[in-house]
């Protein structure tokens, strides 16, 4: 479920966005921007040197229906431009009994960040 889809009546804080993501905490799915190109992480896999990681992308070079594929091998701390990162999230009713009113919602950090607070309607 995404945090958009919470039952109506719902009220929700966010923390702060983020807008770059170290190559090492990427994940499938991930949506980012290189240059002016958007590309999809289609894998991560762990490098032999602690401080490497290996990403798997596509992307499509010229906006057409050509999609191309590569591997990366780059430093765990590289930093990119995140255009989407869905992150599972626990989000728990701050007035209900405690583990009574729980959901799971995925949150896009880059444009909602994280969930610091949520009442459902019937408070």
């Amino acid at each position: 479920m995404l945090l958009t889809d919470l039952p109506s009546g719902m009220w929700v804080l966010t923390g702060s966005v983020v807008s770059a993501v170290e190559a090492g905490e990427l994940r499938e799915g991930d949506l980012l921007r290189v240059g002016t190109t958007e590309v999809t992480v289609t894998g991560t896999d762990d490098h032999v040197l602690s401080e490497m990681t290996r990403v798997c992308v596509s992307y499509r070079p010229h906006d057409d229906d050509t999609v191309r594929g590569e591997g990366w091998t780059l430093p765990r701390a590289h930093r990119f431009p995140a255009v989407q990162l869905l992150r599972t999230e626990s989000v728990e009713c701050a007035l209900c009994e405690p583990g009574t009113n729980v959901h799971e919602v995925l949150v896009d950090r880059v444009k909602h960040g994280w969930v610091q607070r949520w009442v459902c309607a019937q408070h």
